[in-house]
């Protein structure tokens, strides 16, 4: 047969089992042909573009935003979730398929990382029972002042240690960011805290999100930074913090100052991580979530269409 025909046969094989509800066997009655070629001519029809398979369902993962963020950034790993009706609806999926992505992860990691928040916690409790097994679970940077405002990262760690077999946990007594550089030297000269940090740095999984530089976030309302810094980040291209790092659009630290009064892992180790998970839910994440991705700062990032599609306009731009 022509090629001409044999795009006919593969159309109409194709039309008859996914239009009409033809199994394989009634496929090859009607066009007189066998089986194994019903198989093939469908096979050929997907390869080829000829037919499309689409799961809509709330649960789904965005596929055609992920393969694009790939394409865009490289070795990046997104888990794309459509934007759903509300906010918490989004982060309850998100959630589900991090703690799905974390559980088949292999080898399992036995270093964790975690910071805290929200997103973080959701994420925790997601994860199945039994998750990992004698885990050193470590707190990677310091808290919010005021855990009312968000969840904090003792609680997070203790959620993951109640859903893994025989863990270890280290908390990081300190705030995310202290008055003046002196007073992060003194911490640090805790052996406690040092270790802390020095484990976090070594993490084989670092889990957390992304902040954005609104006055709503976490840092801004809980007195971390100030407004005059707030408003002083922003005029000099700030978009958002990691771990409390204040960065630009391209992942580059914007006040050395303020990132001098910061107790936390270093950004450096979570551009050398093969294993770093970032959370974005909120459209006003998009140009952190673009930012961590053109700078290398997560491997994988957890986020919705709305952040994906803008992430990848910006990219454009």
């Amino acid at each position: 047969m022509s090629s001409n025909t044999d795009d006919l046969l593969m159309v109409r094989a194709a039309e008859l089992y996914y239009n009409d509800g033809y199994n394989q066997s009634q496929v090859a009655d009607r066009l007189k042909i066998s089986r194994w070629q019903v198989g093939r001519l469908l096979e050929k029809a997907r390869e080829t573009g000829v037919v499309e398979i689409r799961i809509h369902h709330p649960a789904s993962r965005r596929r055609d935003l992920e393969d694009a963020l790939k394409d865009r950034f490289g070795s990046v790993n997104p888990i794309v979730v459509d934007t759903q009706a509300t906010r918490d609806r989004t982060l309850a999926l998100a959630a589900c398929l991090g703690a799905n992505y974390i559980s088949e992860l292999r080898p399992m990691p036995s270093l964790i990382g975690v910071s805290w928040g929200r997103s973080v916690a959701a994420l925790a409790n997601a994860l199945p029972e039994h998750v990992f097994h004698h885990p050193l679970i470590v707190q990677l940077n310091g808290a919010a002042l005021s855990v009312e405002l968000t969840v904090d990262a003792a609680s997070i760690i203790t959620t993951i240690a109640k859903r893994s077999v025989k863990p270890a946990t280290f908390l990081l007594p300190a705030p995310a960011i202290v008055g003046n550089p002196d007073l992060v030297e003194h911490f640090y000269a805790d052996p406690h805290i040092e270790k802390t940090i020095r484990l976090g740095e070594r993490a084989d999984l670092a889990i957390y999100s992304l902040g954005a530089l609104t006055p709503n976030s976490v840092l801004a309302q809980a007195g971390n930074i100030s407004k005059q810094e707030q408003i002083a980040l922003k005029e000099r291209g700030c978009v958002g913090d990691i771990l409390g790092h204040y960065i630009d659009k391209s992942g580059n630290i914007v006040d050395l100052t303020l990132d001098a009064r910061t107790i936390s892992i270093n950004l450096e180790s979570l551009r050398n991580n093969d294993r770093t998970l970032a959370i974005a839910i909120g459209a006003e994440k998009s140009e952190v979530a673009f930012g961590a991705l053109h700078a290398g700062l997560c491997k994988t990032l957890i986020t919705e269409s709305t952040i994906a599609k803008r992430v990848l306009e910006i990219g454009k731009e």
